[in-house]
């Protein structure tokens, strides 16, 4: 398990099932997240997962977020979790995710 610091705390990170990622699809679009909420609400999944009683909003989370650690915060927990080798793959092939080709 990998960790990241947010602010003064420290957070257990978790893996991502293929079930995580069609989770994360269907609220994008239900709620209609432009790309920076949703990247917030990416990592903040990510990190309930691993930390069950982890009870934060997008902003809440984007008021404790230093804009100079955004892009490590974001780079540990998509590495760690798996979302951007999935992103990776979708792109090569030229795929939209849950649809198929594009």
């Amino acid at each position: 398990m990998d960790k990241v610091k947010i602010g003064d705390k420290e957070y257990t990170l978790s893996r991502f099932k293929y079930k995580d990622i069609k989770n994360l699809e269907r609220y994008r679009v239900e709620k209609k997240l432009d790309p920076l909420d949703f990247d917030t609400y990416l990592l903040i999944y990510n990190i309930k997962k691993g930390n069950p009683d982890f009870k934060m909003t997008i902003d809440e989370f984007d008021e404790i977020v230093d804009i100079d650690k955004i892009d490590d915060i974001r780079k540990t927990i998509n590495d760690y979790s798996g979302f951007n080798k999935y992103v990776k793959k979708v792109e090569e092939k030229n795929l939209t995710p849950g649809v198929g080709k594009k």
